[in-house]
């Protein structure tokens, strides 16, 4: 599945982990990198990689003296422009779990 979805967002510069990230800050929440970790189950250094890399392109921004971390206007645009991509990833995926399910229970 991370197949489908990182090659539909690949062209936006963005894999899934990253795009989840987006996501998760562009809900408002003060969130920090750990709570990040906690909240989408992920390891403690593909935040941090990931972090530095959307910080890099400013579609994240986190202030020096609380670490909170928020999307920037450039990060919600590229979000605004990437969920096209993610939908149809979601259709893909919907296929592919089919396809497996039938494949599976076809005996």
């Amino acid at each position: 599945m991370t197949r489908i979805y990182d090659a539909a967002l690949r062209p936006r510069g963005l894999t899934i982990a990253q795009f989840n990230m987006l996501i998760a800050l562009g809900l408002g929440l003060d969130l920090r990198a750990g709570d990040l970790v906690r909240a989408l189950d992920l390891e403690k250094s593909t935040v941090s990689r990931n972090l530095k890399r959307l910080i890099v392109h400013r579609w994240v921004s986190a202030a020096d003296t609380d670490r909170v971390l928020r999307l920037t206007a450039a990060g919600r645009r590229l979000v605004t422009r990437t969920l096209p991509a993610w939908r149809q990833a979601q259709r893909d995926a919907a296929v592919a779990i089919g396809a497996d399910l039938i494949a599976t229970t076809s005996i």
